[in-house]
Order: C-alpha cells, then sequence, then structure tokens
C-alpha cells in the first residue's frame, strides 16, 4: 500500500492532510477494503522520509472520522464503519438479486412471473410504508437533512424534522411524539431527548453519524492561500463547521460567513472566494436567480463543498431492522 501514497513537497497542503486525502481516496476507489491492514506509522514515516508524528496526526484524524481503527497488538485497518461508496453498494444489490432470481427459477419460476412478484411486493410495501411515522430529533435544521436524505430511498416514508430545543419548550413532548413509530436521535443528544421523553424509550433508536469521507477529503485539498466562505442555517451548524477546519488547521480568521435566513446576496458573497463550505441541499443556492451565479463561480475555479453528514452502516441496518418489525406486525 506504501506504493500508492507520495508526497507532494511544493503543496501548499499539509503533509498529514496530503496523507489523509490519499488514504480516503485508496478506500474509494476500491484498493483499500473494509478489514484490510495499513502499514504502521512508523512503517510510512520511513516510507515517505517524513516525522512519525505526522503519520500519527494522520491516523488520529482518520480514526476520528471512523475510516480506520486501531487494535492494540494487531494494528491498524480500515474500519467497517467506513462509509459504503455508491459503486459497492450497486454491486452488493446486483448480486443479492441475482441470487435470488436464481433460486426462483430453480422453482420453476418464468422471469415475467419473477417480475410480477416482485412488483407485488414493492407495491404491498410501499402501502404499508405510507402508514409508518417516523420523527427525527437534532439540535440544527442542516443535520436533520440527513435522516431525510439518507432515508429517502424508503418512501414513502416521510421523516418529520423536530428541532430539540423547539421540543424542550413544549410542556408535553412525550404527547407531540407519542404517535410516532420511531424516534431518531443523534449519539450526541440520545441523552437529552431520552430525559424529554422518557416514556418512549423504546422508540428512540440512537444514530452514530460522522462527517463523510467525501467532505474530509475535499477539506484536507484546501488550500492555505484559498479565500474561504461558509453558508449555512444555524450557528450550531456553523460551529461544527469551525471545529473541524480548525482540526485541519484552518485559518478561522479570514473566513466569510452569512446565514441563508438573512438572504444574502449570492453574487456579492461569492465574488472574491475560492472554497464555499455548505450544508447539502442549501435551499438558496436551488433558486432559479443564484443557480447561473453559481455555475460561474465553478466555472473560474470556485469549489463548493457540502459539508455532510453519514449515518453509519450498523445504525442504517438497525433502523431496517425495526421498520421490519413493525410491519410485520401491522
Amino acid at each position: 500500500m506504501t506504493d500508492f501514497i507520495h508526497i507532494d513537497r511544493k503543496k501548499d497542503s499539509p503533509v498529514y492532510r496530503q496523507v489523509i486525502e490519499q488514504i480516503m481516496l485508496l478506500i474509494k476507489d476500491g484498493r483499500l477494503r473494509s478489514g484490510d491492514r495499513l502499514p504502521t506509522e512508523r512503517e510510512l514515516a520511513k516510507h515517505l522520509s517524513i516525522a512519525r508524528g505526522t503519520i500519527n496526526k494522520a491516523y488520529t484524524e482518520l480514526e476520528r472520522n471512523n475510516v480506520i481503527e486501531n487494535t492494540q497488538g494487531r494494528g491498524t485497518f480500515v474500519s467497517e464503519q467506513q462509509d459504503i461508496l455508491a459503486a459497492g453498494r450497486r454491486e452488493q444489490a446486483v448480486n443479492r438479486l441475482n441470487d435470488t432470481i436464481a433460486k426462483l427459477e430453480t422453482l420453476k419460476f418464468s422471469h415475467r412471473e419473477i417480475s410480477t412478484l416482485f412488483q407485488i411486493i414493492l407495491m404491498e410495501r410501499g402501502k404499508r410504508l405510507e402508514g409508518l411515522h417516523i420523527a427525527a430529533i437534532d439540535c440544527n435544521p442542516e443535520a436533520l437533512s440527513i435522516f431525510e436524505r439518507q432515508l429517502r430511498y424508503k418512501s414513502p416514508t416521510k421523516i418529520y424534522k423536530f428541532l430539540l430545543d423547539d421540543l424542550q419548550e413544549k410542556k408535553n413532548p412525550q404527547e407531540a411524539l407519542g404517535e410516532f413509530d420511531l424516534i431518531l436521535a443523534p449519539a450526541n443528544h440520545y441523552s437529552e431527548i431520552l430525559g424529554s421523553l422518557p416514556g418512549l424509550k423504546d422508540k428512540i433508536v440512537k444514530v452514530a453519524v460522522s462527517v463523510s469521507q467525501q467532505t474530509v477529503i475535499d477539506l484536507a485539498r484546501i488550500s492555505a492561500s484559498s479565500k474561504l466562505g461558509i453558508l449555512c442555517q444555524s450557528d450550531r451548524f456553523l460551529k461544527i463547521i469551525k471545529a473541524r477546519l480548525k482540526s485541519f488547521q484552518i485559518p478561522l480568521r479570514s473566513i466569510r460567513q452569512v446565514y441563508e435566513k438573512d438572504s444574502p446576496d449570492i453574487a456579492d458573497f461569492l465574488a472574491d472566494l475560492d472554497v464555499v463550505i455548505v450544508p447539502p441541499d442549501l435551499p438558496i443556492l436551488s433558486k432559479k436567480e443564484n443557480i447561473a451565479v453559481v455555475q460561474y463561480f465553478q466555472r473560474r475555479g470556485g469549489q463548493i463543498i457540502e459539508f455532510n453528514h453519514q449515518i453509519d452502516r450498523g445504525t442504517l441496518i438497525h433502523i431496517e431492522e425495526r421498520i421490519s418489525r413493525i410491519l410485520e406486525t401491522r
């Protein structure tokens, strides 16, 4: 693996961030897979002729993002919790469908019969899902969009979004959420939510999220000389972004920041910036009058980074299992 990692000393990106970026890309390209062993800090530092502390810094950041995991006495490995790549998910789905079709063929079902069965099952499942009610709670609107976006494949299930502050201000929050089948609570607010909804404990699912691999790669690529801006909806999300930038040693002093609620002039905001960090699906960027402005910004070399989070694989599987159990009782 060490042969695939190289340091460009002419780049103004710190060396440890180059290591992070290249390991992430190796995983993304499929050259590193979950469970693969990484070289030790000493081995990689020797190969790259850099200080071991630099590799330690890169490995620490990767571990913090659930990309790798260190097992004492065994070494460092690509984590089972790292994001599932779209291509990998599609390949798994195709393999499972092919296996199922092959089994049905041995039972003498024709392809037309198999197609009809699939359509009937999907239609029935869709109708059952229409009656499923799922609530998501978080401290900022940007984070709430994670649940809606990542569970969108379960359509027509609708995710009802609640801000934690609004919920805590209600006289009887349990009454407001009592009719929901599942309540999704981020791990960092799980105790607070459980404290507000003690009678709904059996419905609450603790959701583990982490910054997506693509976001980590994009942040690692930010040049020290880049003029940086942040456009978001809430102060809490702004603080989350700044904390992550600080961990990458990106200066915060000169960052330009605006909130969507202030209705900023997007052309003025982007005028002299090189990189803009935004939450996914930010409505203001999709407005008709702003689409051409954003396209021009990107054509002149500007980069828009979506600061995205990912629900981890184990949590998604757990949510699917909970939904299946609920549907079985109906």
